[in-house]
């Protein structure tokens, strides 16, 4: 198992640290979109490689919202992400993380009702609770489609695309809905429970086709997060680090290790199924050294979670 970590922001003071601390994989993260062209891609590369780390996976993808929706102009938007897988294979960046949530917001409707949340010490955290959330606060004016039309529209879409990224060895990566509740401000959200996972991954067998493992996520289903690592073995591509306390309806992000989950329990189960993937830490709380928003990307919160990632990982892997 690998890790890797998003530097934010992505400068080079950041990128040296990363380095420091025995991190050799970088992840590219935006969800308003990645850079389209292989030139841009090349650029932020070539930035990584000056400080002898790797691009190694990019989260959020091309543009689907049209896709999603099964709206005209899907079809160019298609033939916009083949094009991006291409480009990614050219470069040797090897994992897609992409998510089929309707993409109302610039960050493709990851919704909290709050980042105030005080976890150990009063470090600011990110939470939902479901009582607290206005459906008017995230305006549009898309029509309500049912689930089985999203389903249509993501089997439309992978039936073109898991070739086109088979062609380029890259790995997809789909990322659970955040928070796994449908539906929201009235639309549809399918990647909301373990089944509907199940049913992703019957689309197609090829290794092409599978998941973003996010700890989180799963934990806020009510899920097991060792057994169900054990139950989609193979088909994980890709891991996000973090753990949530509290139940669905109103939970909240803690520190890695003040959670609910048994995290030597989650990495043994990791080390039984021959993962051998990325994993990266993902929404942190903010530290009181850190003047900086709480959105869960604060880089002192992620050095903490790493460096127990690396403490976990030691009696599996070694050092």
């Amino acid at each position: 198992m690998k890790i890797s970590a998003i530097p934010n922001p992505f400068d080079e003071p950041n990128l040296q640290m990363i380095k420091q601390i025995g991190v050799n994989h970088i992840v590219f993260y935006d969800m308003a979109g990645m850079p389209m062209e292989l030139d841009q891609l090349r650029v932020i590369q070539n930035k990584v490689e000056q400080f002898d780390l790797q691009l190694s996976a990019i989260e959020g993808g091309p543009p689907i919202d049209k896709i999603v929706l099964g709206k005209e102009g899907r079809d160019q938007q298609i033939e916009n992400y083949k094009r991006a897988l291409q480009h990614m294979g050219k470069l040797g960046i090897r994992v897609l993380c992409y998510n089929f949530m309707p993409q109302v917001m610039a960050d493709a409707m990851v919704i909290r009702t709050s980042y105030e949340v005080l976890e150990r010490g009063g470090a600011k955290t990110s939470g939902f609770n479901l009582s607290d959330f206005d459906p008017n606060s995230i305006p549009h004016d898309e029509p309500s489609i049912t689930e089985e039309q999203m389903w249509e529209s993501l089997e439309y879409f992978l039936k073109q695309i898991i070739p086109a990224a088979e062609e380029s060895e890259i790995l997809l990566a789909m990322h659970p809905d955040d928070p796994p509740i449908s539906p929201m401000s009235g639309l549809t959200r399918i990647m909301s429970s373990v089944e509907n996972f199940d049913r992703l991954l019957s689309f197609s067998s090829s290794p092409s086709n599978g998941i973003t493992f996010c700890q989180g996520c799963f934990a806020e289903m009510g899920a097991s997060v060792p057994n169900l690592a054990r139950h989609f073995s193979k088909r994980i591509n890709f891991v996000h680090f973090r753990d949530t306390a509290g139940p669905l309806n109103n939970f909240h992000e803690t520190f890695p290790d003040n959670g609910p989950t048994d995290m030597i329990e989650v990495f043994k189960a990791y080390q039984e199924i021959g993962y051998t993937g990325l994993i990266r830490s993902d929404h942190v709380p903010l530290l009181a050294t850190e003047n900086v928003e709480a959105d869960g990307y604060s880089m002192q919160g992620h050095i903490f979670a790493i460096g127990y990632m690396k403490g976990l990982m030691e009696p599996f892997w070694g050092k």
